[in-house]
């Protein structure tokens, strides 16, 4: 449950960026800031501390969080932030 919405929000987050970042709303990088804030470290410490993980499944995870955070902050970037 808690992958799909990781997921979820980091595919709207890349979707913006199909058209390459352009006129994106400040409110919507505040947005997802925030989201990223209260989600990504919970999510690692999850990810790190999860001995069920395979060290594969552990490095997609985490590299799932490191794109959302460079897609965010393209997003930054875009609205000139």
């Amino acid at each position: 449950m808690f992958i799909r919405l990781i997921l979820a929000v980091f595919l709207v987050v890349l979707s913006g960026c199909g058209s390459g970042c352009t006129s994106v709303p400040k409110a919507f990088v505040e947005g997802e800031q925030a989201a990223y804030g209260a989600i990504a470290p919970i999510y690692e410490r999850y990810v790190k501390g999860d001995d069920t993980l395979t060290k594969e499944e552990r490095e997609n995870r985490l590299r799932t969080v490191r794109a959302w955070k460079f897609a965010l902050d393209k997003h930054a970037e875009a609205a000139g932030e």
